[in-house]
């Protein structure tokens, strides 16, 4: 890569043009590759981050689908907890 231009839209359309994911997806693949995985791409530089981003843009890896995050109940009032506990 090094040097090499890759446009935004190629790597937004991994994370359904969201620039945050995106750069979470990048830092997280990088981290994977300093961990000693190796790369899914021809390694043109030794700069982790831009192998990542050079992952993202050949479609090697892709924001995981189908994993929402469950949301945090809300507490539970006085009430609720005194019915729980008669019945």
């Amino acid at each position: 890569m090094s040097g090499d231009y890759i446009p935004r839209e190629r790597l937004l359309g991994a994370t359904n043009g969201s620039i945050y994911k995106l750069a979470a997806l990048a830092a997280k693949r990088a981290m994977s590759l300093a961990g000693g995985e190796k790369p899914l791409v021809a390694k043109r530089t030794e700069k982790l981050l831009d192998i990542a981003l050079e992952e993202i843009a050949q479609k090697r890896i892709a924001e995981p689908r189908g994993e929402k995050k469950k949301k945090a109940k809300p507490p539970k009032s006085a009430k609720e907890e005194k019915k729980e506990e008669k019945g």
